[in-house]
């Protein structure tokens, strides 16, 4: 399993608040900036040191009550301006500060602070500022992978599956035969990378037309200074430099329309960005790929657009002490105005298990995520899920837990790789999934991920689902539910479909072309899982065409009554009507042998008659047609002429059966046959 958040050896979480270091200097009035001693060895050491300068200003920006009705995107384009605008008044004196200096430094207005590269005396200099609250690191570590998860990855896996187990342990297909697949929502990773262009991922990427590739507000790279991974610094397109990124992509929205059905929502779109270079994350890149989540950038970063921003989010990594987060908030404020602003956001627990209070870094101790467990095929919590209770928190974490073990999905090694891992990182994209089918099943979710997390919740299954190594953890037992093992369950995205449906569906019925009438002809209300009746009415010498219209499921058509399928969304109805065609006909007669060749229309239809009896051109002609059949053949063998009757007119509302061909033998003027 892929962790991406070894925990560090060390005092505890509560013992490592950050204390007023020694340069740190009192002002008049109040203390000032608080600097991390450590900060001051390592700039000494090294000349500069990479920090993260935080404003004091951490509050979540005042915004105007908005309707309960009103738009999500308005919500969150208020609140992106609100933070923007903070942002430039707040941080404009220490920008300029920076910039007189030369400093290497990068703002972000998500959590109001500013990465530099500092040195010891700039340090001195900051501690005297009372605009800022904080001086931390930001440090760069590479974090240990567990054994578990380092597998080769192979283009042909032992048994394929044509749904992967855990979509199937979820009943996502059962959501898919609705005919809900994710459409219409789209999901970002946060993680080390993807391989866009791997056969079960660039089918579904947002930046790809079916044709051409377009990166801006579809990517990311928040690498910018690192040395020796493959994929550089600042990559102008999608890259994964572990595969870690490409493995998540899969599980929540890959697939290859073929035997590799690997994603929980398929039909959904996807973006990314990457805040690991090969498993090493730092709080700055942690932020920046939030930042950009909220307000999607072109590819120089600039023009943010927050209704590009996604729905879902699905982050396979922590943030432990050893890369910075040593509060435990540094990355709070940027999470927090994530879900703020509208969308849902999965977190894994983690991987420290089986021992339970082991949830233990951000952004799994954070009240606004939604944290995952992993359980295996059996529904068993596995051994290295992370377990509650987490310290300082108001809700019982995790949330609740999915598939994560032994996990099959798309890998970075080739375009048809595929890898099998274990770990929270495989768990948490089955939830984003999850959510994303709940978004399609009713759109009115979007931007509410409260209450995608209380169905995802409400609906968990808890009967079967196991620790094989603790009865139970902090004051709760598995008897309990929540619990701190498990949270409310294994998710269930079936159960959580089914209560999220709408309880009535609106079914439009409409007419394509005219020439007739349907009825009724308004939007009608009909429950979820009802079909519902339309009469259609042809014009005059017109008929119903078939099949009907319009994105109800299909139903059947009994005369010109029409039944749509079992509806479970908004939907729509189209008729359409075809004039009708009649027959041109009649017999033949006298006919010794040979045959006659008749033509109608001048050449429109030709017809070669070697028998009296009846003949016809079928389906000729419109009503209201005009017909001219003629004989453009006459019976050589033996000779004869054919004369016909009748063989004009105007087609009616029947078939014309009235033509008349007669032939006689052919007399010479000598008086010999």
């Amino acid at each position: 399993m892929k962790r991406f958040a070894k925990k560090s050896a060390g005092a505890s979480r509560g013992a490592r608040g950050l204390a007023l270091g020694a340069l740190a200097l009192a002002c008049s009035h109040a203390l000032a900036a608080q600097i991390s001693p450590s900060l001051t060895v390592q700039a000494d050491a090294a000349g500069r040191v990479e920090a993260l300068i935080v404003l004091a200003d951490q509050s979540a920006p005042a915004l105007a009550p908005l309707d309960a009705g009103a738009d999500y995107l308005v919500h969150r384009r208020a609140l992106v301006d609100a933070l923007r605008a903070r942002a430039t008044t707040q941080q404009a004196d220490l920008l300029d500060w920076l910039q007189a200096r030369g400093i290497e430094h990068r703002a972000y207005w998500i959590s109001n602070l500013v990465w530099a590269r500092l040195s010891s005396a700039d340090l001195a200099e900051l501690a005297t500022r009372r605009d800022i609250e904080r001086v931390e690191a930001n440090p760069h570590l590479q974090q240990q992978l567990p054994a578990d998860e380092e597998q080769a990855a192979s283009t042909q896996p032992d048994a394929i599956e044509a749904i992967e187990y855990g979509v199937s342990k979820i009943n996502a297909p059962a959501v898919w035969a609705l005919g809900y697949t994710g459409q219409g929502v789209v999901i970002a990773g946060e993680d080390t990378g993807y391989r866009w262009d791997h056969a079960a991922l660039k089918p579904h990427y947002r930046g790809w037309d079916g044709s051409v590739a377009d990166h801006n507000y579809n990517w990311h790279d928040a690498i910018h200074d690192s040395t020796g991974n493959t994929c550089g610094n600042d990559a102008p397109a999608p890259c994964d430099d572990n595969g870690h990124g490409t493995h998540t992509a899969g599980t929540f929205a890959g697939g290859d329309g073929g035997s590799n059905q690997i994603g929980v929502a398929p039909g959904a779109k996807w973006i990314g960005c990457r805040n690991m270079n090969a498993g090493d994350g730092t709080p700055a890149r942690y932020i920046e790929c939030m930042q950009w989540m909220l307000a999607p950038t072109d590819l120089a970063g600039q023009n943010p657009d927050p209704d590009k921003a996604p729905d879902v989010i699905s982050n396979s990594w922590t943030c432990p002490s050893s890369e910075g987060c040593v509060s435990g908030n540094e990355i709070k404020a940027a999470v927090d105005n994530v879900v703020a602003g509208g969308i849902f956001f999965a977190a894994a627990a983690a991987n420290d298990g089986p021992s339970c209070g082991t949830i233990t870094d951000p952004p799994a101790i954070y009240d606004s995520a939604f944290v995952v467990g992993a359980t295996d095929s059996n529904d068993a919590l596995t051994d290295f899920s992370s377990r509650g209770p987490v310290t300082g928190i108001t809700h019982i974490r995790p949330d609740a837990s999915a598939p994560g073990k032994n996990t099959r999905s798309a890998y970075r090694t080739s375009t048809t790789s595929y890898a099998t891992l274990s770990g929270t990182s495989m768990a948490t994209p089955h939830v984003a999934g999850a959510a994303a089918l709940l978004m399609s099943v009713n759109p009115a979710l979007k931007g509410h991920p409260d209450q995608v997390g209380d169905l995802l919740r409400n609906t968990a299954v808890t009967a079967g689902v196991t620790d094989p190594f603790n009865s139970g953890c902090g004051d709760l037992t598995m008897a309990n539910h929540p619990n701190y093992q498990v949270g409310w369950g294994r998710i269930d995205v079936l159960l959580a479909a089914q209560a999220a449906m709408p309880t009535g569906h609106a079914v439009s019925p409409s007419i394509s072309g005219g020439n007739g009438s349907i009825a009724p002809d308004t939007p009608q209300t009909v429950s979820d899982g009802a079909t519902i009746a339309f009469t259609l009415t042809p014009d005059a010498n017109h008929h119903v065409a078939s099949p009907i219209g319009g994105t109800c499921p299909a139903g059947s058509l009994a005369g010109n009554i029409y039944t749509t399928g079992a509806i479970h969304a908004d939907c729509s109805v189209t008729a359409s009507f075809a004039i009708d065609t009649h027959s041109i006909g009649g017999t033949v007669s006298g006919l010794v042998g040979g045959s006659v060749t008749l033509s109608l229309n001048s050449g429109a239809q030709t017809q070669v008659v070697a028998a009296n009896g009846a003949f016809s051109f079928a389906d000729a002609l419109d009503s209201g047609s005009s017909y001219l059949v003629t004989i453009t053949g006459q019976p050589t063998s033996p000779q004869q002429t054919c004369s016909i009757v009748n063989g004009s007119g105007t087609v009616s509302a029947a078939d014309v059966s009235d033509i008349a061909i007669s032939c006689v033998d052919t007399i010479f003027r000598d008086g010999f046959e």
